[in-house]
């Protein structure tokens, strides 16, 4: 008997343990499957009955638009980060359905309702999966202030890859999600965008992300007033001297001829652009630049987007799984070779439905991977793709293969350490947090390969621990 086995009855007694422990995952199991069935069902409402809860949101609107200012953000990645940020300097804080990814049909009119009827200035993010879609928020919403964060080909990976017109329809007919015509393009996927911008009156505001020329094409098309930011020096709102740091980035602040320093807890240049958008908002509200770097710097990280984990042997890891389309593995691998460390090491999982050639995606993405990583973890089998990117690497670096996240943990159990930076990035479904959070020490025990809670983070999930006792501790 092991010399531990006497103090801890669970060890004791491994038959009763097994018992427990299939009980409980039994339990899991069937919570999971009452949990996604409840979040298919709510998605089938708000598909069905979308247009309907416009009018009720326009009514709502309509009620308290002379009291209320109303932010829209808008774009095809860097919603949800903007939106927090811009719910902080307004001084509403970050509250979570921000990003649990409620950003589209019904989930607009009541996550407008729950920020109050007497707040002056109120946020929203506006997600979009079909064409048609936008334009019919805008009517609803009618916003004071646009900002448009990004286009990129991500609505039309989704599109791709999710229900079309003859493919996968329901036999009956309440089951078919008829929300519009897939975006089959970029040039689609600027339509949409651009529609809230166009709805904007003479005296409204359009915020437009200054290092992207596609959102840039929109200040022709709208009466509103605009203003740009980003990193170029041009921007009305622009960042210069960027320092990127395991957890946070330091950075200043130059607009309206000042120049702020900024040390946010937030990772990468990205992150940097949604603190700029928030601050061209704040400056709108009224409030003065160094009320609106204060709260910026008491913003925290997004849940699974460039999020920084402290782990149990004090190496940092950057979680970035929520999303993994073509252009977001290219930022977070960008944003991970200017992060100083003793050792970069890269845990890859695979793309979100790359455009073919698919191959050549991920060779792309593992030219970048070589260039900068001191260690690769690829975790399933699709992200061994990535090694037909890795002519250029270095000698002596290890690439290793794991096939679940268990066998990641323990590849990377082994050796890290202080100094260390992670990338932990890959498609959602396979939820890579849960390699940081276990090495944080955090008992996420979830079993499962692929999960279908799309906007659902591990750190969140109720299922993501055995019932065994508090936080699923054995």
């Amino acid at each position: 008997m092991p010399p531990h086995a006497a103090s801890d009855p669970i060890a004791a007694r491994p038959d009763a343990a097994r018992g427990r422990r299939g009980i409980g995952d039994s339990l899991r199991a069937a919570r999971r499957s009452t949990g996604l069935l409840a979040a298919k069902v709510v998605e089938l409402v708000n598909a069905k009955t979308w247009r309907l809860s416009l009018r009720a949101t326009a009514a709502y609107r309509t009620a308290t638009r002379r009291r209320q200012r109303l932010v829209v953000v808008t774009g095809s990645v860097g919603k949800t980060t903007t939106t927090r940020a811009t719910l902080a300097v307004l001084g509403g804080g970050s509250p979570r359905w921000v990003h649990a990814g409620d950003n589209c049909f019904g989930c607009l009119g009541r996550n407008l309702a729950r920020q109050g009827m007497r707040t002056p200035w109120v946020a929203l993010e506006v997600g979009i999966g079909r064409r048609g879609q936008m334009e019919p928020y805008a009517a609803a919403l009618r916003p004071d202030v646009v900002v448009i964060t990004a286009v990129t080909s991500d609505h039309v990976e989704r599109s791709r890859s999710a229900w079309t017109p003859g493919e996968k329809r329901s036999r009956i007919p309440f089951l078919r999600l008829d929300c519009g015509e897939p975006i089959r393009s970029v040039t689609e996927v600027w339509e949409e965008k651009a529609a809230m911008v166009r709805a904007l009156p003479q005296d409204a505001l359009a915020i437009l992300n200054g290092d992207d020329a596609a959102v840039l094409r929109m200040a022709p098309v709208t009466a509103a007033r605009t203003v740009s930011y980003g990193l170029s020096p041009g921007c009305d709102y622009a960042a210069r001297d960027i320092v990127l740091l395991p957890t946070g980035t330091r950075f200043t602040l130059v607009a309206e001829g000042a120049a702020v320093p900024v040390a946010a807890g937030l990772v990468g240049r990205d992150a940097v652009r949604a603190l700029l958008a928030a601050a061209a908002v704040g400056r709108a509200a009224g409030l003065d630049l160094q009320t609106i770097v204060r709260r910026l710097e008491a913003v925290a990280p997004t849940p699974s987007r460039m999020q920084p984990i402290r782990l149990a042997s004090g190496a940092i890891a950057i979680c970035d799984d929520f999303k993994a389309g073509g252009e977001t593995v290219h930022a977070a691998l960008g944003n991970f070779a200017a992060i100083e460390a003793r050792r970069r090491i890269a845990v890859l999982g695979a793309i979100f439905a790359p455009h073919p050639p698919v191959r050549e995606k991920y060779a792309a993405a593992g030219r970048l991977v070589a260039a900068s990583a001191d260690r690769i973890v690829l975790v399933g089998r699709r992200a061994q793709l990535y090694r037909r990117g890795f002519d250029a690497l270095r000698p002596g670096v290890p690439v290793q293969a794991a096939a679940s996240v268990d066998e990641a943990v323990a590849l990377l159990g082994e050796d890290v350490g202080p100094g260390d930076v992670l990338l932990i990035k890959g498609m959602g479904g396979q939820k890579l947090s849960r390699i940081a959070l276990r090495l944080a020490g955090d008992p996420v025990d979830c079993p499962l390969t692929h999960c279908k809670l799309d906007n659902t983070v591990c750190q969140e999930c109720p299922h993501a621990r055995s019932s065994l006792g508090p936080r699923g501790t054995r």
